[in-house]
């Protein structure tokens, strides 16, 4: 953790002399500042912790130069400690007034300068950690609220289609000797609990990222080897909407990345173009090599995006979704996992798309030697 850095602001060059020799000597580091006019484009440069300032000063003096601070955005929350030869009451309340923390009486005891130093910065030391606890629980109250708005809704609509369907099974309504059994209601079945699956896994990734836990561990893979596995998960998807699946994948093309991230990348690319591809659309997955990476796209000929939607797909904090082509659900969760992946491997995910055309996602991966 740096040292803190206390300023001090007189006309006295002597004054600052003495304050420099206490601050040092607490190991603290020090900006001396004896030109009041200077002051705030100095203490701008280098925001201090704390600011000591003397209150009679020629140009400006320091309830004047106190006032001006607390009006700067930037340097408003710096506890400022007065030092004064005035030991009239009215004089105190005034600079307590304007904002000050505390004062010491000219001339003052190294002791206790030192003392009431300790005292601010520890202050503003406990203040910053109060500060950033609460804006973690802000961002974590944020996360959790997202995820029970998603489990509540989006994961509730598999499951309670899976729920049905057995319902229907158990009382006879659907029977499971029928010769179109397996075509349409297993494949139903394995359709919506993979579409769960995959909510859950999406869910999971997304709240270990946000919280801070998830770690990037590279190692060399080979691209089209991960792209054909991601393929064998959607088979059935495919197959369902007969839609033909163009891989242009050079052999031997190596990237250094983390496996689950790609192939989390990958697998939400690719059942979006599903999702949102018509019956007897195209898919084409390929890479294609850009200086020291590997560019992966997944494009197809589906429904595209019109720039209103390009705008909300793009802004991770937001939920924006929107239903398939044969009314798929959507959560939007995959491309905000997607987007925060793309980043976490050193790259961006780039989105073009054009309504009635279809689309191309792709992101960039280092090249592995």
């Amino acid at each position: 953790m740096p040292k803190a850095l206390i300023a001090a602001i007189d006309d006295e060059i002597m004054n600052i002399e003495i304050i420099k020799f206490v601050i040092q000597g607490m190991d603290y580091d020090f900006l001396g500042i004896n030109n009041s006019l200077e002051a705030i484009e100095l203490l701008s440069k280098n925001k201090p912790h704390l600011i000591l300032m003397d209150v009679q000063m020629p140009n400006l003096d320091g309830f004047e130069l106190c006032r001006q601070i607390k009006l700067n955005d930037y340097l408003s929350k710096v506890p400022i400690i007065f030092l004064t030869g005035m030991n009239k009451t009215e004089s105190k309340v005034k600079g307590l007034e304007l904002g000050g923390v505390d004062y010491v009486t000219k001339p003052f005891n190294k002791q206790e300068l030192a003392a009431r130093i300790t005292t601010h910065v520890n202050l503003v030391k406990a203040n910053s950690k109060v500060e950033e606890q609460a804006k973690a629980l802000e961002r974590d109250n944020v996360l959790k609220n997202r995820l029970l708005s998603i489990i509540g809704h989006d994961l509730r609509s598999p499951l309670s289609a899976v729920k049905m369907q057995l319902d229907f099974i158990i009382r006879g309504i659907i029977n499971p000797h029928d010769d179109e059994f397996i075509d349409t209601t297993v494949h139903s079945l394995a359709a919506t609990t993979d579409e769960a699956f995959n909510l859950l896994d999406n869910l999971l990734s997304w709240a270990k990222s946000e919280s801070g836990v998830l770690s990037v561990i590279e190692e060399k893979l080979d691209i089209k080897e991960i792209v054909e596995r991601n393929i064998r998960l959607v088979q059935m998807a495919l197959a369902a909407k007969d839609i033909e699946l163009k891989i242009v994948v050079p052999e031997d093309a190596y990237v250094l990345t983390d496996l689950n991230m790609f192939k989390t990348l990958l697998r939400n690319l690719l059942s979006n173009a599903i999702k949102f591809t018509p019956k007897e659309g195209r898919i084409t997955i390929s890479a294609a090599p850009k200086a020291n990476t590997w560019v992966i796209s997944v494009a197809d000929t589906g429904t595209g995006m019109s720039k209103d939607e390009l705008v909300k797909v793009r802004d991770t904090k937001k939920h924006f979704t929107k239903t398939g082509t044969d009314d798929e659900a959507g959560t939007g969760l995959g491309l905000v996992l997607c987007q925060d992946f793309a980043r976490k491997v050193g790259g961006e995910l780039v989105i073009e798309s054009e309504l009635g055309k279809g689309s191309c996602f792709s992101f960039t991966l280092p090249k592995a030697s």
